[in-house]
């Protein structure tokens, strides 16, 4: 497809979002082990906090970009389901059996643990994996698509609006649970209240076809507007996320303010998606550099964790946390893209790197 067919600051946007995903990950690294956290030193606190709170739209903007070329639906259900097929369920597939086999091959994992995993897989992504999770909240968006199209394509832009600022409520719950426990209904039995319905991933999809229909801003607006929202989140994101450190113990309560479907990283990814929005450089080297990637972007994500640890591990033995963040993200962002390209190359590269 010819750069000017191509919605350009969409593959800017993957190529962002892939690195932040990295980011975000070789700051995991350091201090979690998705359950329990400690960090190396002060400087590793403040490292991961500035730097890992930076990068908290990642998923919200793969999703975001998704939804602004997806809904409302141009095809039928059909059409639609069978292209998600080939290019997001195969090659998840393919990848959730290479992370629970592969490791084996080099001792990470025995025998016994590879045949673990595969039953395992069949329910759910094992830990290995678990970056994985980001795939079933994606396919169970695709799944109710068709369902949003009709009304995106119905409803009017205040009633729109009025559906976005009920979702931005709910991305309070997140703190409303530790407050008042269950909420609007929620009890063991019912574990779908009042605004389960409309709060979410779903809003980012609202949120980005309301971008794309009416949300045709200039720099200057632009500037005036997302940066303060993306500023705004990221300083709740940091302040949240030190103070923390110092008083609870576990992960889950310590990203509380990260957490993608939480208040602040949704500021801050309306702020990056409205800002990236204003990349329109299309030059002929650079803009064909960020297609190539963008255009292995999916493949880069499926495989990114099958390189990371290793790279971090001895990175981190001899440089300062920081310098070791965006290291061994810049250096998985470059072995992931040359083997997703040279895969991409295959006939059977779309199956396995969609």
């Amino acid at each position: 497809m010819p750069p000017k067919q191509r919605v350009v600051f969409l593959d800017w946007l993957r190529v962002i979002a892939c690195f932040m995903v990295m980011v975000v990950h070789a700051s995991e690294c350091v201090y979690s082990n998705d359950y329990s956290f400690s960090f190396p030193s002060e400087l590793g606190r403040w490292s991961v906090c500035l730097i890992n709170g930076f990068v908290r739209p990642a998923v919200p903007l793969f999703l975001m970009a998704s939804a602004y070329l997806l809904v409302p639906l141009r095809t039928d259900t059909g059409t639609f389901f069978r292209k998600r097929l080939m290019r997001v369920v195969v090659p998840f597939a393919l990848w959730l059996i290479i992370y629970a086999v592969l490791p084996a091959l080099w001792g990470e994992i025995s025998i016994e643990t590879a045949k673990a995993n595969l039953a395992q897989i069949a329910i759910n992504f094992i830990p290995r994996a678990s970056h994985l999770w980001f795939i079933y909240m994606l396919l169970g968006i695709y799944i109710i698509m068709p369902v949003l199209t009709p009304w995106l394509e119905r409803v009017s832009r205040r009633e729109e609006e009025c559906y976005i600022l009920l979702w931005l409520f709910t991305t309070l719950f997140w703190h409303a649970h530790e407050i008042f426990g269950d909420i609007f209904g929620e009890c063991w039995w019912n574990p779908f209240p009042l605004f389960y319905y409309v709060s979410g991933y779903v809003g980012y999809v609202i949120l980005a076809h309301y971008i794309r229909k009416y949300l045709d801003w200039d720099m200057k607006k632009t500037l005036a507007v997302a940066l303060p929202c993306f500023l705004a989140g990221y300083g709740i994101c940091i302040w949240w996320f030190y103070t923390r450190s110092f008083t609870v113990d576990e992960v889950r309560l310590l990203e509380l303010s990260w957490q993608t479907t939480s208040f602040a990283p949704v500021l801050m990814s309306f702020g990056a998606f409205m800002l990236i929005k204003q990349i329109n450089y299309s030059g002929k080297k650079v803009y064909g550099a960020v297609m190539s990637i963008s255009a292995v972007s999916y493949g880069m994500y499926l495989m990114h964790m099958l390189f990371l640890p290793y790279i971090f591990a001895p990175l981190n033995e001899v440089l300062p946390v920081p310098v070791t963040i965006f290291a061994t993200a810049t250096l998985t962002y470059l072995a992931t893209y040359l083997v997703s390209r040279a895969i991409s190359m295959l006939k059977i590269g779309k199956y396995i790197v969609g």
